[in-house]
């Protein structure tokens, strides 16, 4: 491996403390399955998300790639993405600072336990989740959520992750 890749890859846990180390089970290389409706159509996109630990265990960095590398070619997406958050434990407040940016995008996030769901709040958007649930060792699911005024919950897209 070269220095930078040496430098940012960790192998560490332990710098977070255990009841905080929420996303350890996303740890590792997942297929997964991308559902919304783009024009009025129901989509569904093959993708990739990759997450290991770095900078000596701090945190948790992931590789969102929609369309996955497989299957780009054939099958293109106007709006695919490729890109990343970095999630580190913010031991002050007991939560995640995260920050996920792709090409034209950067997002800031702050992510709680909520029972079994790992709830992240779109800090600069005023009523947008990202909320993980149902993680195991072989799957996970994953929920962009937009709430009205109202209580409404609408979902935006929705992903599924297995290994």
């Amino acid at each position: 491996m070269n220095t930078f890749v040496d430098a940012l890859l960790s192998e560490k846990p332990g710098r977070i403390p255990e009841e905080y180390d929420w996303f350890k089970k996303l740890i590792g290389d997942w297929d997964c399955d991308y559902y919304d409706e783009l024009d009025g159509k129901k989509r569904h996109v093959k993708g990739e998300w990759i997450f290991r630990r770095v900078l000596e265990g701090i945190g948790i960095q992931d590789i969102f790639i929609f369309p996955s590398r497989e299957t780009r070619d054939n099958n293109p997406q106007p709006d695919g993405e490729y890109g990343t958050s970095l999630r580190i434990f913010n031991k002050n407040d007991d939560c995640y600072d995260v920050v996920y940016t792709c090409e034209g995008i950067m997002k800031r996030l702050t992510f709680r336990k909520e029972d079994d769901r790992l709830v992240g709040k779109v800090l600069d958007e005023e009523s947008t989740y990202w909320i993980f649930s149902d993680i195991t060792d072989t799957g996970f699911h994953w929920e962009y959520v937009m709430i009205d005024k109202d209580g409404t919950r609408n979902l935006v897209c929705e992903i599924f992750g297995k290994k």
